[in-house]
């Protein structure tokens, strides 16, 4: 089983995460340096260390937890895992002649060995010291992404991407999706998970792990794909900002084939025109709205 952890750590582990500096900006972290020690040198004494650190942060919710910190050599260099499994409770029955006894275990590690913590960290050689490492959490029931305790408090790490500047590149990409494809039902699709992405505030996302939550197609998900500056982008954790997304997707902008263009908030767009189909067998649609008017405009056509 730990050697499937170990294997798989780098697949599985799908949160960019990096130390944090001292507050004053040195290049100095308390937790880098335990993990650094027992990398250089692995004992019961510095894995102990280690240990003490995250029973210090762990949360009452959390419980008693064993951890396992593996170190390991590959063709890249030296590579240090963390995993933390909970505890749980059981039942154990043996059999004695025609009687049963059953006996209540509170402490129960691994019952399901695919509930868990881990953070994996690489480096080529111990004096090419890591700054940053990647980390899952298959424990969280809410998709959330991580708790905070695992992340913020023992590993002292943050998310390589802020929450403002992921989110943000997502909402840009939508919207040069949007404005450069000429399938007129991939845009569709990007406007629908556009309003279904907003439900996702202050979980841990990317935008390759939204695209095949939403289940969009093929063609919606190349398009997204190809509007990211960077084909990396395309996979970077962060924490979904609903303020921030909605900040940059303000409006939704419709053109019809007969001259009218329609534009309102993206978010209450449906609401303000009520957009429906013109017949049963019509490709057309139906847009309907009232409102009292409050100015008129001219503007130049490009």
């Amino acid at each position: 089983m730990l050697q499937r952890l170990e294997y798989e750590a780098l697949s599985e582990c799908d949160i960019d995460i990096v130390f944090r500096p001292k507050s004053k900006g040195a290049q100095q972290n308390d937790c880098r340096d335990l993990l650094m020690g027992h990398l250089g040198k692995p004992t019961l004494s510095t894995g102990r260390a280690i240990a003490a650190r995250l029973q210090g942060v762990t949360d009452k919710r959390s419980g008693l937890g064993l951890l396992f910190v593996i170190t390991a050599k590959d063709q890249h260099g030296l590579r240090l895992l963390l995993s933390r499994f909970p505890a749980e409770t059981g039942v154990m029955a043996e059999e004695q002649g025609q009687s049963l006894s059953v006996q209540f275990v509170e402490k129960v590690f691994m019952k399901n060995a695919r509930t868990y913590k881990s953070v994996l960290y690489r480096a080529p050689t111990i004096h090419a010291a890591f700054w940053d490492g990647v980390a899952v959490d298959r424990q969280m029931i809410d998709t959330r992404g991580s708790a905070d305790y695992w992340i913020r408090e023992f590993l002292a790490s943050d998310l390589r991407n802020t929450a403002a500047a992921g989110t943000k590149r997502v909402a840009v990409a939508i919207q040069t999706a949007i404005r450069t494809t000429d399938d007129a039902a991939v845009r569709q699709e990007l406007i629908n998970a556009s309003q279904l992405m907003r439900s996702r505030h202050n979980r841990i996302v990317s935008a390759d792990k939204i695209v095949k939550e939403l289940g969009l197609t093929e063609k919606t998900e190349l398009a997204l794909k190809d509007a990211f500056p960077r084909p990396e982008l395309y996979g970077a954790t962060f924490k979904f900002d609903v303020r921030e997304f909605d900040a940059t997707l303000l409006f939704r902008s419709v053109e019809l084939d007969n001259g009218a263009m329609l534009i309102a908030d993206n978010n209450k767009f449906d609401e303000v025109f009520h957009p429906k189909p013109a017949g049963r067998n019509s490709t057309s649609t139906r847009f309907t709205t009232e409102g009292r008017v409050v100015s008129t405009k001219l503007r130049k056509t490009k």
